[in-house]
């Protein structure tokens, strides 16, 4: 298989040799000095004004690059309904698909595992936290911390992104005659000149955000809260899909412990949708979020969650004397502002019958 590194190598070092009136605007490119749109304009400007500069560079990059156009024709984008193809005009993303993004993106801010650009600008990163504990407000804290964290070294990266600006603007002008669709999947390049390959581990593109470990707050940081502070960890904690996932694992221990207690053999894994096994129960909490000033700070959600998942799962499962599997998922329907955490109870025996045995 062609290697995409290669080609475009040597496609670079033909540019550097053949063509020095490109030089200096690639320069400032890789050093931050001027964006990849701005490049590419002052690019798009010295070819429009040397027809033969623009034919001796298209010659150059349909020569070089040819091995990979045969691999881009064989790699059809599949979008899934994402994108709407019109009759007239480009492409679209499909109004629903728009809609329910902005509806989460107003409380949650960036969406990374959805996002093929970069960072939006002024926008905090969106991860969670990995804890079991209990409060809301202490949980809203910890996201405050994770993402203040995590924003520093997105921001650590940015020099390495930008050194990658000229290559991107090198493609949008090869594109022109044919996609480098190998050399942008192989080096992570996208269209506006940001690449996944140099994104903080902790926080890609096009990849949930695993998780970040900080220190839960003192007892004096949390009694140094103003009211409105508490209140908006609060929120914070409850109104984005970062700080219920955060409570995932506190609330999957609570009901474990609580279906042991009543006499179940649980074990816990990670919730999925294609989980194996047969559902026996399942129930979920939710609570609408109104708005921030609504608020109740001091309200314990995950207990009052785990508690209510907890005591429907015991009354609807039964078999008590069988082994059991405990999921636990955030319930993110933002759209109708009902928010909250799901369980169930599953079984690996293919012979119980779902629901309501006879030990219940």
């Amino acid at each position: 298989m062609t290697d995409p590194n290669a080609i475009f190598k040597q496609f670079t070092e033909r540019v550097a040799d053949d063509f020095p009136e490109l030089q200096q605007t690639l320069n400032d490119a890789k050093t931050g000095a001027i964006s990849e749109q701005q490049a590419l304009a002052e690019l798009t400007e010295i070819m429009g004004g040397s027809p033969d500069l623009r034919r001796r560079f298209r010659d150059v990059a349909m020569g070089t690059l040819a091995p990979l156009r045969e691999e881009d024709k064989a790699q059809p984008l599949d979008h899934g309904g994402l994108i709407i193809h019109n009759k007239r005009g480009l492409p679209r993303l499909n109004p629903l698909v728009e809609a329910a993004l902005a509806e989460r993106a107003q409380f949650d801010g960036d969406i990374p595992e959805l996002r093929t650009g970069g960072q939006p600008e002024g926008v905090a990163p969106a991860v969670s936290v990995e804890t079991t504990g209990r409060s809301s407000v202490v949980i809203g804290q910890m996201l405050k911390q994770a993402s203040d964290q995590v924003a520093g070294k997105v921001a650590a990266k940015e020099p390495e992104r930008q050194a990658m600006v000229a290559d991107a603007a090198l493609l949008n002008m090869v594109e022109q005659g044919g996609t480098a669709l190998a050399i942008r999947k192989e080096r992570g390049l996208v269209l506006d000149g940001q690449s996944s390959a140099v994104d903080a581990p902790e926080y890609r593109r096009g990849q949930l955000p695993v998780p970040v470990r900080v220190t839960q707050p003192s007892g004096s940081v949390l009694l140094a809260l103003t009211p409105e502070e508490r209140k908006k960890s609060a929120w914070q904690f409850l109104s984005t899909s970062q700080g219920r996932r955060s409570a995932e694992s506190g609330i999957l221990q609570i009901i474990e412990a609580k279906l042991k207690g009543e006499g179940y053999k649980v074990r816990t894994r990670p919730y999925s949708p294609t989980s194996n096994g047969m559902v026996l129960a399942t129930h979920e909490w939710t609570v609408n979020i109104d708005g921030a000033g609504s608020m109740q700070a001091s309200f314990s959600f995950i207990d009052t969650a785990a508690a209510v998942i907890a005591k429907t799962l015991a009354k609807t499962a039964g078999h008590r004397d069988h082994d059991v599997i405990l999921e636990v998922t955030s319930v993110n329907t933002v759209n109708i502002r009902s928010v909250g955490w799901a369980g169930r109870l599953m079984s690996d025996n293919p012979v119980l019958p779902a629901g309501g045995g006879g030990n219940s």
